[in-house]
């Protein structure tokens, strides 16, 4: 049997297929559908109910390769059949993707093929709710046999849950669940139970951020230097962290400033973080400062997305099986169906500051009835049942104090209805206390807030000051005329009252014989944001605040309103600004700006003008910016300034650039100008230790992953721009969201054809602060196309198996005896069957070529013969033919 071997590039592989320009992907798809007539989709039916269909027949004449060939569509004729087996599949319930596990299939019976394998403990992860279902007549019997049984074991979804089906695609790999809505847990959308959330690896890393920074102009000439660093250590569930930057500059020495350092840990039952060491208060209730000491404090991220913020309950009753419609500003934000009786909807996600909810209520009979729920919210509002809290302490942390006083803070908020939320809270520090007590409204003419604190601070040598604070917030959404009042808040204070910054500002001086007035205390603050919509004729926005002192004439004031619209083209904005400062220094600013795309393709660059005009000085500036590279990983930004004023002028130009690799950013950037010029240099990146070694990466945030997929270089993480996986098999993925469900896919382009995943998506459901491993199962093999007629010529079935030694399958028989066969070793035999008999079966022996004659982006064509599986008949490879 004389063959040989063809090499082909990866880009190429239509050619492979003499005729008919098909991919090796498209081989099986190609086959399945012709088998099917095109009736059956490309997914194999999992379906339990499907047990007991007829079986359908096929008409393989129109699959005849020859006279006398055979076409083996046996196997398709109750669905697509499943190989028993270990599968990592998507699990979706009604719908919505759950969780990505493996499920082992099991074969129920030869003729229906193999059937997913559900526990009773895996149905209770999804939400099913057993106690529903033993309450319900119809499934007593099979959910008692369920409950007496191995929660382990297997169970028949069908009888299990009335009116339940399971089907699953093989393609896509996802196991679809149907289950009544009436036996599931009553859980809010994008909860992620607690027992999924992961603690992650020991691991260690490096975050570096350093630039160097060179000027001249106005014949001074300065080079400065900056090294920020941002390091931790895991180690179990316990997260340490340390940030801190050095300075350097030219004839003025090097500075070195200790940011933070602490330690932090989950406490899950509280939905909580604990922090030892470094860190801010929060600042519900009070105004936040720096600490050194401990910490515990709610963290909403531990709240399903649709948990988190403000947003009301939404109660009604059904008569019937009714639809329940919820709109703001005639939009559907969500829908479901409820059965008969009292229903409640606590899972709206939040939308800003509110909106009053449109509800309608659709009965089966058609009948409609709409109410409407006030929605406005500040700052303070929770959902009704939701309890925010913190305690704090330790020693007030800021450098600008020679004394440092101890204190203690505790803050509670709470959500009592969808109307209420009361919160408060006390301070108690070395010669100082305050206590807070307000409470927040959500009305049908908005939403308010007031609360009133009152202090004491001992000044030394000046007895005790005396005061009260009165603070008041309003925030609404007018549906009519689409104007959103997002902040307006006001304080009051009397002339005795001070917060912890500016009581520890007053007792340090006393204490160091200084003025204990040069601490200027607030008297009135106010601020409000205005935004106007006017549809499809732009918006209009209004930002202002004003500041008054007890001990100092004169106000800070502050104010911008300006209009954005856009055309078909890109977008416009003219914004006016005033600020003038307590010693009477006015500033004014006009500035008029427009974006212009040029060009419509993704990598089209972005021109941007302004237009500004600030204390008789007139400044244009015209910008091109953009992104290239295949994944946007390089971005540049040229620009070019006009300045004119005061009998002057002044010009600049420049350019930067910045770059996104893998294992670090690379940024730079240069202008000259008028009397001046500049240049400097940057780069940042991570260094992270885990248990498989040491891998460079982008800066990482708080919470990372850490891809590992064996002998997979060169292939990219499509969630994380530029990231790539490296020589050993690991790439960082820098940001991911804790306690979330997060994605992480991987692109095979640009690895060896040699590798093959079994999985190109995986999830990760990290905690605060962890480092989780992502694995990806890979199988390194090398890959061919073997045309492999029977001995004398004659074609094999089209659609029979083709096996290894070890009894895997490797893939069918497609047209013309051809075979795509990945997972191969340099020799071996392979096997294909199209029947039990010892005549349907026959055996392709062979030998490849060593790794070194060929590129490693190619696949390899092989012409053999298959011969009776009990003959032992080599395969003469004959020549080598590495010509494209």
């Amino acid at each position: 049997m004389k063959g040989s071997f063809r090499r082909y590039s990866a880009d190429r592989t239509d050619e492979l297929f003499d005729g008919f320009s098909l991919t090796p992907a498209a081989v099986v798809a190609t086959l399945v559908f012709a088998v099917l007539g095109g009736v059956q989709p490309v997914s194999a039916q999992s379906t339990e109910a499907m047990d007991g269909d007829a079986p359908v027949e096929f008409d393989s004449m129109f699959l005849r390769v020859e006279p006398d060939g055979v076409v083996d569509v046996a196997r398709f004729a109750r669905g697509n059949p499943v190989t028993p087996g270990v599968y990592s599949v998507d699990i979706l319930v009604n719908g919505i993707r759950v969780a990505r596990q493996d499920i082992r299939f099991v074969e129920t019976s030869p003729a229906a093929g193999a059937r997913p394998c559900l526990t009773r403990r895996m149905l209770e992860t999804l939400g099913v709710d057993f106690a529903k279902l033993a309450a319900s007549g119809d499934a007593k019997q099979a959910v008692h046999a369920a409950a007496d049984a191995d929660p382990d074991a297997c169970v028949s979804l069908a009888t299990t849950i009335p009116a339940a089906s399971v089907d699953f695609d093989f393609a896509e790999q996802t196991l679809s669940l149907s289950l009544p809505q009436k036996f599931m847990r009553n859980t809010a959308r994008g909860y992620v139970p607690p027992d999924m959330w992961q603690d992650g690896v020991n691991a260690a890393f490096a975050s570096y951020n350093a630039n160097t920074y060179y000027s001249n102009g106005s014949g001074v000439e300065s080079v400065q230097s900056y090294l920020g660093l941002n390091a931790g250590v895991n180690i179990g569930a316990w997260h340490f962290r340390h940030q801190s930057s050095v300075t350097r500059q030219a004839r003025a020495g090097t500075d070195f400033d200790n940011i933070a350092t602490y330690l932090q840990h989950d406490v899950s039952a509280l939905r909580s973080q604990v922090i030892v060491g470094d860190g801010f208060t929060t600042g519900d209730v009070f105004d936040s400062v720096q600490f050194r000491g401990a910490q515990i404090a709610t963290d909403d991220r531990m709240l399903p997305e649709s948990l988190r913020g403000y947003a009301p309950v939404v109660r009604g009753t059904a008569e019937s099986n009714a639809r329940v419609t919820v709109r703001q500003n005639a939009q559907v934000i969500y829908e479901t169906t409820v059965p008969p009786g009292p229903f409640e909807i606590n899972d709206l996600y939040p939308t800003g500051y509110g909106g009053n909810l449109d509800v309608t209520v659709t009965e089966a009979d058609g009948r409609k009835r709409n109410f409407t729920v006030a929605y406005a919210a500040v700052a303070q509002s929770l959902r009704p049942g939701i309890t925010r809290f913190a305690v704090t302490a330790g020693q007030l942390r800021t450098s600008a104090l020679e004394t440092k006083p101890n204190f203690a803070q505790f803050t509670l908020q709470r959500g009592l209805t969808n109307l209420v939320t009361v919160y408060g809270g006390g301070i108690a520090a070395t010669g100082y206390m305050a206590a807070d007590m307000g409470a927040a409204l959500n009305t049908k003419w908005g939403a308010f807030s007031a609360d009133v604190t009152g202090a004491q601070t001992q000044v030394p040598n000046r007895g005790a000051a005396r005061g009260t604070s009165l603070r008041v917030g309003y925030s609404k959404f007018i549906d009519p005329t689409d104007t959103n009042i997002a902040v307006a808040a006001y304080r009051y204070s009397t002339a005795g009252y001070m917060d912890l910054s500016d009581a520890a500002s007053v007792r340090d001086l006393a204490l160091r014989g200084g003025d204990p007035n040069s601490v200027y205390r607030d008297r009135n603050r106010f601020q409000v944001t205005l935004n106007q919509s006017f549809k499809k004729y732009g918006t209009v926005f209004l930002n202002a605040s004003a500041r008054q002192y007890w001990n100092r004439e004169g106000s800070d004031v502050f104010y911008q309103a300006g209009y954005t619209n856009g055309f078909k083209f890109g977008t416009y904005s003219i914004t006016a600004g005033r600020t003038r400062s307590s010693d009477g220094v006015m500033s004014d600013q006009i500035m008029l700006s427009a974006t212009l795309p040029l060009g419509r393709n993704q990598h089209a660059p972005l021109m941007s003008t302004n237009l500004s005009n600030s204390g008789g000085s007139r400044n244009l500036q015209a910008s091109l910016s953009g992104a290239l590279g295949e994944r946007n990983q390089y971005s540049y930004n040229a620009y070019g300034a006009y300045g004119a004023g005061h009998g002057n002028s002044t010009g600049n130009a420049g350019v930067s650039g910045v770059y996104r690799g893998s294992s670090a950013q690379l940024t730079g950037s240069a202008s000259a100008g008028t009397g001046s010029n500049q240049a400097s240099v940057g780069v940042s990146g991570s260094i992270v230790a885990h248990p498989g070694g040491v891998t460079f990466s982008q800066t990482v945030g708080d919470t990372f992953g850490i891809v590992e997929a064996p002998g997979a270089t060169g292939a990219t993480v499509s969630t994380a721009t530029g990231v790539k996986i490296d020589r050993r098999g690991y790439a960082v993925v820098p940001y991911l969201t804790p306690y979330g469900m997060n994605l992480i896919d991987i692109d095979p382009k640009g690895t060896s054809t040699d590798v093959e995943f079994e999985s190109t998506s995986e999830q990760a459901v990290p905690r605060f602060g962890s480092v989780v491993m992502i694995r990806y199962k890979t199988v390194t093999g090398r890959a061919a196309l073997i045309r492999a007629p029977q001995l004398g010529g004659k074609a094999l079935p089209f659609g029979a198996d083709v096996v290894d030694a070890s009894g895997l399958s490797i893939g069918v028989v497609a047209q013309d005896s051809r075979i795509f066969a990945r997972r191969l070793e340099e020799s071996g035999t392979l096997f294909v069957k199209w029947g039990a008999a010892g005549a349907e079966q026959c055996k392709i022996d062979y030998v490849l070529p060593k790794k070194a004659a060929r590129g490693a982006d190619a696949y390899l064509s092989m012409q053999a013969h298959c011969a009776p599986a009990n003959e032992n008949v080599g395969a003469d490879l004959g020549a080598l033919d590495f010509a494209k």
